[in-house]
């Protein structure tokens, strides 16, 4: 490398006319067409003005701005000044940053639903073509989206001593889809609204899949085991230590504990357990840990990890598969801030939860892409990832004859790469 002593100046043009930024954008479009969510988007009834923008144009639009990289209304105006990318997205238009804010507001209760609604059938067709028959599990977790201005409408102090909003959000584990996510405020139990939000995602599984559900303690509750029950779904739930359990555990003989493959000094043991106001008893599966104080373990103590279920299988593996769900945290991390969900714009709570709802369609979007269109190696790939490989890819576009042709910034591996995905797009 040899850079001069004084740098060469540079003139700047513009050059929205003959290139676009996020060539890879198109595919985003083209897997929306195909899952039917351009269609579904049609049927929302958000009021709009007479030359509003039309509201599959304005979801479209904001889902693209998160699916690039933005995660605020202001950064919609990279994607108005592309010109190339929108004519190339089928013309999409895409809102200002004020019209979009006041778009938001337009969402009452009703359109929420409708928008939940579309994509749980855009989740259903992924996994439709993606097939599969074993067992599905389904990790249901909460988490708190910290704001910081006093004006946000629901935004309290939770449970982490955080002031902010408190969404329920359910990931299928293996494919990392997004079931639901519905907002709350900052200071409801984990468990809060469950019974309603549940049943709403089980309809974007399978009918002929089994399902399992894996949750914390925040879900460790009466009304969330009533309905596992009545709809005969297993269940594996951390259970609280409370004094009664801790008794019941520390009962158990010298006998009862086995040694736990998969961790070193760790133990298990298994015995039958009914919480307070239960309905049954069920399997308690606890494993113990030595306990450490810094670097120093304290002989005679232990780590207690308790997880009631009603699934069959060996017991340690149980727990095994129960732990993994700690994975559910990358999904979250991910969705609020890879994808920028977290970055709630407005005071208005159901501005918020259409946000939220975008930003659903939008990580979707992108893990249907993984799943359908590469290859199994890349699956495990974040959006960060994505981003840089496939969404936002610099390209000249070229029109000559009845031709299209988008000249990609890339070498031949990334032009060979970009024509399969089209084709594996035209075969869906």
């Amino acid at each position: 490398m040899k850079i001069p002593r004084r740098f060469r100046r540079v003139k700047f043009h513009p050059a929205a006319q003959h290139t676009t930024s996020f060539a890879g954008l198109r595919f985003v479009f083209d897997l929306a067409a195909k899952l039917g969510v351009i269609r579904d988007l049609k049927t929302l009834t958000v009021k709009k003005r007479r030359r509003g923008i039309p509201i599959e144009d304005f979801v479209m639009g904001v889902a693209a701005n998160f699916v690039v990289g933005g995660d605020s209304l202001s950064d919609l105006q990279v994607l108005r000044d592309e010109t190339v990318t929108r004519e190339l997205c089928y013309g999409v238009e895409v809102p200002a940053a004020t019209t979009a804010g006041e778009r938001l507001r337009t969402f009452a209760l009703g359109h929420l639903y409708q928008l939940e609604r579309i994509n749980r059938r855009a989740t259903r067709a992924v996994l439709d073509r993606i097939g599969g028959s074993g067992p599905m599990t389904v990790d249901l977790d909460s988490s708190i989206f910290e704001v910081y201005g006093y004006l946000k409408e629901g935004a309290r102090y939770g449970y982490t001593g955080e002031r902010g909003l408190h969404p329920l959000l359910a990931f299928v584990h293996a494919e990392r889809l997004l079931l639901g996510a519905r907002l709350r405020a900052g200071n409801r139990a984990s468990a809060d609204g469950v019974a309603s939000f549940l049943p709403q995602v089980l309809k974007a599984l399978p009918d002929h899949r089994t399902v399992r559900l894996r949750m914390d303690a925040g879900f460790y509750a009466q009304g969330v085991e009533r309905l596992c029950v009545a709809r005969g779904l297993g269940f594996s739930i951390s259970a609280k230590l409370t004094s009664r359990l801790q008794a019941a555990i520390g009962a158990l003989p010298a006998s009862s504990w086995q040694s736990y493959p998969w961790e070193e000094g760790a133990e298990w043991a298994e015995f039958r357990y009914r919480p307070n106001g239960w309905s049954r008893e069920y399997r308690l599966l606890v494993k113990r840990a030595a306990w450490f104080e810094k670097d120093q373990r304290v002989i005679g103590e232990h780590f207690h990890t308790a997880v009631l279920t009603n699934l069959s299988g060996a017991g340690s593996s149980l727990i095994r598969y129960h732990l993994a769900r700690g994975g559910m945290e990358n999904y979250i991390e991910e969705f609020k801030h890879g994808v920028g969900a977290a970055h709630l714009p407005s005071q208005n709570f159901h501005a918020n939860w259409a946000w939220l709802l975008i930003a659903a369609l939008a990580y979707n979007l992108a893990q249907g892409f993984k799943l359908l269109l590469l290859n199994r190696a890349q699956h495990a790939d974040q959006l960060k990832k994505l981003r840089l490989h496939w969404f936002n890819v610099g390209a000249r576009w070229i029109r000559t004859g009845r031709r299209w042709i988008l000249a990609l910034a890339r070498g031949p591996d990334t032009v060979a790469a970009f024509s399969r995905v089209q084709s594996l797009l035209a075969a869906l």
